[in-house]
Order: structure tokens, then sequence, then C-alpha cells
């Protein structure tokens, strides 16, 4: 390695998400070992991670409404706060995704908006958290991308949409000597 230099990130990439309410959070029928919900719910919004560099920390900011029924109230990114899912059983009879995160991280709330970092495959990598208005998280071994939707167990008549801002540092760049190896 002599004559190499490393050079640390000094650039981001930002990258700007649409989240329909319907949309669920990762896959149930890939992730068969966290499933929830009716799966009646739209494709989760997805970062494709080339970026994604394992231990980095991803950077979430999040802001719009969205509702449990059509024409219903209204609620932003953190959820509805009167209505706590956790690891409840919801309406459908069915869990809410809330249940597979860190239980430390409770209370999670329904509509909260939720992420999870997944493979090439879309199998959940790590352990699903909470996004809300805003968080940060480590990138665990094996994350090619980022998979984000809501915490809900009937999606279907769910409405709005959450505009997901997401900061993403770039790899540190080896850089070879001028002239070669």
């Amino acid at each position: 390695m002599a004559g190499m230099l490393v050079s640390p990130a000094a650039t981001a990439r930002d990258v700007e998400m649409r989240v329909a309410a319907t949309a669920m959070p990762w896959n149930p029928g890939i992730n068969r070992k966290m499933d929830f919900g009716r799966h009646d719910g739209t494709r989760p919004a997805l970062v494709v991670g080339a970026l994604l560099q394992q231990g980095s920390r991803v950077d979430f900011s999040a802001s719009g409404q969205t509702t449990t029924v059509k024409d219903g109230l209204a609620f932003g990114p953190d959820g509805q706060q009167e209505f706590v899912t956790d690891a409840a059983t919801g309406n459908s009879g069915t869990a809410f995704p809330s249940r597979y995160i860190e239980a430390s991280d409770y209370p999670v709330h329904l509509n909260a908006l939720m992420g999870a970092f997944i493979d090439a495959d879309g199998r959940v990598v790590g352990k699903p958290f909470v996004i809300g208005s805003g968080t940060s998280r480590q990138v665990p071994e094996g994350a090619q991308a980022i998979s984000m939707g809501l915490n809900d167990d009937i999606y279907s008549d769910n409405a709005g949409q959450i505009v997901v801002q997401v900061h993403i540092p770039e790899a540190n760049v080896t850089l070879e000597p001028e002239g070669g190896k």
C-alpha cells in the first residue's frame, strides 16, 4: 500500500424519495419471518445503495402527511400519536411491521415511516427501524439498498405521501499514485 492515498469521504449523495401511503416497508413475501398485514400494499420505496458502505451512517429526514383511511385525519411521518402499534396485532388480525424492530425503539405509531436495509435479493439485513421525521442509522454488513414504507397492517385504504431526504456518505476513495503502482 505504500504510495497509495486514502481520501476520507469529502462528499456525499443526497437522495429525495417519495413514499406513497400505500407502500409497505419491505416485501413480506421475500421476508416470510417478518410477515405483517394483509399484503395489500404497494412495493416499498427503494434507495438502491451502490454507495452504501458497511459501518457508515445514513441520515434520514422526512415531511409530508398520510391517512389511514381515505379523507381521514392526516398524520406526519411520526404517525398517529394516539395509536401505538409496537408488537400488537392490527385490525387485520396480523402484525404491524413495528413488531420486528428493536423493542428499545418503542413506542411506534400507526403510519409511522419505517425503513430497512436489504440485500440484493430484497431480504432484510439487520433489524428494520423507525425513520419517523428523522433518524440516523449505521449500514449493516450485506446491505445493498434501503427499503421504506409505512407501519400499517391495511394499506389499500391509505392516502398521501411522505417525502424523505436520504443523506448517504460516499465511500473512501483509494487513489493510485501518479504513474501506476
